[in-house]
C-alpha cells in the first residue's frame, strides 16, 4: 500500500438525502465538513442509513491517516432519480475533487450493494483499494431483500410484466366503458395480450422498448434537437391514426387490401418519424461532443430509407400493380445494396476519429491503464496534436495524433 500517495476515502450519497432532507449540496470534502453534514442529516431524518455511512467514513478517515502521508474524506450526493443523472452528478463532483486532490486510490465507504454500481466508474479514475460496508445490525436482512425486490423491479423486462399487462387491462376497460363497448373487453385483451406474447417471444418488444426509453431520454427542452423529437412524436401518432383511417375508408371489401393500405401509411409516417429522431440523435452527437457518431448516424438514415424502399416495392409486388413483379424486386434489392455499398464508402468522410477537430476539446483524457488524467484544452490541427492538462501534476502536456486513440468518446494514450 505503500505505493500510494494521495488517498481518497469517498462515501456515496447515491440518492441525494443530503440535498433534499438536510439541504447539503456535494461534494463534502474534510473531516468537519462531513461531521457537520452527518449531524444536519440526522436531525432531518434519523432513520437514514447515509448519517451512519458518513460518520462510518469519517472513522475509516482516521484509521487511513495511519497508513498514508496525504489522506481525505469526501462525501459525493447524487440525485433523487438513481440511474445515469445520479452517476453523472457524482462522477462531476469526484472529478471537481481530483483536480484540488489528486488522489491514485479510493477507499469506498457505502451503506449498500445499491452504491456498489458505482465502483466501475470510480476505477476509471483511480484503484479501489478497500471497501467498508456500513450497515445497522438489525437492519441487514431486511434491507438486503428490499433491494433485492427493487432492484428486481427495476429490470425492464420484469416491470412491464408487472406493470404494463395490468395497465393496458385497466386502461381497455375504461376506454371501452366510456366508449359503450364493454361488450367487447375480453375480445379486446386477448387481441392486446396475444400481441404482446408475440413481442415477447420474438424479441421485439425488447427493440421497441429501446427505441422507445431512447426518445423518452434524448427529449430536453434544453437541447437543440428537442423540436425534431418532438416531431417524431407527432409523426408516430398521426401514423397510426392515418393508418386506422385508411383501414376503415379503403373503398375495397378484401380485407387483406384494406390492411396493406394501411400498413403502406404506417410504414411512411414510421420512416419520416426515424428519419427525424436521427437527425436529433446526430445534432445531439455535436452538441454533447460526440461526433464519433455522425457516421453512424448518417449510415442509419440511409439504412431506413433502403428499407422503406425494399417495403414499398414489396407492396407493389403483393397488391399486383402492373409493372411490379419478382424480376422488380430483385432488382430494386440490389439497387439498394449497391446504394448502401455507396453510401458505406462515402460516410468515411464523417469518420472524425481520424481528425484533429475542436470537437475534441473537453472530451476526458486516459493513460493506457484506464485511469483519467486530465481533460482535452486544446487542439492544434495543422500540427496533428492536442493539448491536456494532467490533473496531477497540472502540467500542459501535448501528444500527437500517433500516440492516442479516440473511443468511445475518450482520448487513450498509447504510451
Amino acid at each position: 500500500m505503500a505505493k500510494y500517495s494521495n488517498v481518497l476515502v469517498l462515501c456515496i450519497d447515491r440518492d441525494d438525502d443530503l440535498g433534499r432532507k438536510a439541504g447539503v449540496q456535494g461534494p463534502i470534502v474534510g473531516k468537519q465538513k462531513n461531521l457537520n453534514s452527518a449531524a444536519k442529516l440526522a436531525l432531518a431524518d434519523p432513520e437514514d442509513s447515509d448519517v451512519n455511512s458518513i460518520f462510518g467514513a469519517v472513522k475509516v478517515f482516521e484509521e487511513v491517516k495511519e497508513q498514508f502521508k496525504n489522506v481525505e474524506v469526501v462525501t459525493l450526493t447524487g440525485h433523487s432519480k438513481e440511474g445515469f443523472k445520479s452517476d453523472k452528478i457524482i462522477m462531476e463532483q469526484l472529478d471537481s475533487v481530483l483536480e484540488n486532490f489528486p488522489a491514485d486510490a479510493f477507499v469506498l465507504v457505502t451503506d449498500g450493494a445499491e452504491d456498489d454500481q458505482i465502483i466501475p466508474l470510480l476505477q476509471s479514475r483511480a484503484p479501489l483499494i478497500s471497501k467498508e460496508l456500513i450497515i445497522v445490525k438489525q437492519a441487514k436482512e431486511v434491507e438486503g431483500t428490499y433491494y433485492s425486490i427493487k432492484e428486481a423491479l427495476k429490470d425492464p423486462s420484469i416491470a412491464r410484466i408487472f406493470f404494463l399487462i395490468p395497465g393496458i387491462v385497466v386502461i381497455l376497460w375504461g376506454l371501452l366503458f366510456f366508449l359503450g363497448q364493454e361488450r367487447i373487453f375480453f375480445q379486446t385483451m386477448s387481441l392486446v395480450v396475444g400481441a404482446y406474447m408475440i413481442l415477447k417471444g420474438t424479441g421485439l418488444e425488447d427493440k421497441i422498448a429501446a427505441a422507445a426509453t431512447s426518445v423518452t431520454k434524448a427529449i430536453s427542452l434544453q437541447r437543440v434537437s428537442f423540436p425534431l423529437y418532438l416531431m417524431t412524436i407527432m409523426i408516430f401518432l398521426i401514423g397510426i391514426y392515418t393508418s386506422y383511417l385508411a383501414f376503415i375508408s379503403s373503398p375495397s371489401p378484401a380485407v387483406f387490401i384494406k390492411a396493406i393500405e394501411a400498413v403502406e401509411q404506417f410504414i411512411n409516417f414510421t420512416t419520416i418519424a426515424g428519419v427525424s429522431f436521427v437527425l436529433g440523435q446526430s445534432i445531439d452527437s455535436v452538441q454533447l461532443k460526440k461526433a464519433f457518431l455522425l457516421r453512424r448516424y448518417f449510415l442509419s438514415i440511409v439504412a431506413i430509407a433502403l428499407v422503406w424502399f425494399i417495403l414499398d416495392t414489396g407492396r407493389r409486388v403483393l397488391i399486383g400493380e402492373p409493372y411490379a413483379g419478382i424480376e422488380f424486386l430483385t432488382v430494386n434489392i440490389v439497387v439498394s445494396l449497391a446504394v448502401a455499398l455507396i453510401a458505406y464508402r462515402l460516410s468515411s468522410v464523417l469518420d472524425v476519429r481520424k481528425k484533429i477537430t475542436k470537437l475534441m476539446i473537453g472530451l476526458p483524457v486516459y493513460s493506457r491503464e484506464g485511469q483519467w488524467i486530465g481533460k482535452v484544452e486544446d487542439i492544434q490541427k495543422n500540427k496533428n496534436l492536442i493539448e491536456y492538462r494532467n490533473i496531477r501534476t497540472k502540467q500542459k502536456i501535448t501528444v500527437t495524433q500517433d500516440k492516442f486513440d479516440l473511443r468511445g468518446g475518450r482520448i487513450l494514450i498509447r504510451a
